[in-house]
């Protein structure tokens, strides 16, 4: 497919436009993707939502994957594994996403993405494990099938502040909705919108992946109480994504398991709401500094 292909493929799926992507080039194993500054896509103080970081690495990567292989209808596709760690944050500025693919194997893609701003600071790495099948050509395979479900913590407290937590910019625009948020565990709902929805209408990894942040940050706001006066950022997040999220909304239930002074260690497992489908499971390191 030729580089204005891609570019008109990429950028019209829904979560995509959302965000603002805009694919500024394409070659054989390596893509580059621009995000403009817009307010929605931010925090207080114009600073972009991590969430959307993470999501532009993944559609980075996911796109330095296809670059290699001539799109059918019939492949199955999807990330398998995303990696970030945040190095600084950008302010007010276009964040820019280069991707390069490190290794093609027979189904799985490896690839390395760098972000930074127009001004070349950079504000995160990350790595994308993203996998291309050709199930008509392995029949077998659909015999080497297992899946596991959650049951579902019951609502509870919810601590002060805490809705307004999910009524910035960014978060508000993904629809969270928080039904438990304290002593370390928090459970928040996204709900299933076409303006979040993937090429094949389900839940886009990305804005997966922006829930899995904030429920984490979320879990670990619940210990110290939530203040804005506190300076507070995600570290790194760790993805695994086992299965499509298609036709339901999304509960994302985080637990801190450590904390040490200032690092949050939490576990985040995703799944769908009404069929308890693990849909991701996640880490989550956060950083509060109280006083």
């Amino acid at each position: 497919m030729t580089e204005d292909g891609w570019r008109e493929r990429w950028e019209q799926v829904a979560y995509h436009a959302s965000l603002g992507v805009r694919v500024e080039g394409v070659d054989r194993d390596r893509a580059r993707l621009r995000v403009p500054y817009k307010d929605e896509n931010s925090n207080p103080g114009r600073v972009l939502h991590g969430g959307v970081a993470a999501s532009t690495i993944g559609i980075a990567g996911a796109l330095a994957a296809w670059s290699g292989v001539e799109p059918r209808p019939d492949l199955e596709s999807g990330t398998v594994d995303l990696s970030v760690n945040y190095l600084a944050a950008a302010v007010g500025e276009d964040i820019v996403a280069t991707a390069d693919v490190l290794r093609r194997g027979k189904e799985l893609t490896y690839s390395e993405v760098d972000v930074r701003t127009d001004a070349g600071k950079r504000i995160a790495i990350g790595l994308v494990t993203y996998r291309i099948f050709d199930r008509a050509a392995n029949p077998a395979a659909a015999q080497r099938q297992r899946a596991t479900s959650v049951t579902r913590a019951a609502v509870g407290d919810v601590i002060k502040g805490a809705k307004g937590f999910t009524m910035l910019p960014f978060m508000s625009r993904l629809g969270i909705v928080i039904e438990h948020a304290a002593e370390g565990r928090s459970s928040l709902r996204m709900a299933h919108q076409t303006a979040l929805a993937d090429a094949a209408g389900g839940l886009h990894e990305g804005a997966l992946a922006a829930l899995v942040d904030t429920s984490g940050a979320l879990a670990a706001w619940s210990i110290t109480g939530l203040d804005f006066s506190y300076k507070a950022s995600t570290v790194g997040i760790h993805v695994n994504y086992h299965a499509g999220a298609a036709g339901e909304d999304v509960v994302a239930q985080a637990h801190t398991l450590r904390r040490n002074n200032e690092i949050f260690l939490n576990e985040v497992t995703v799944s769908g709401a009404a069929s308890g489908t693990i849909v991701a499971s996640a880490s989550v390191t956060y950083r509060i500094v109280v006083g």
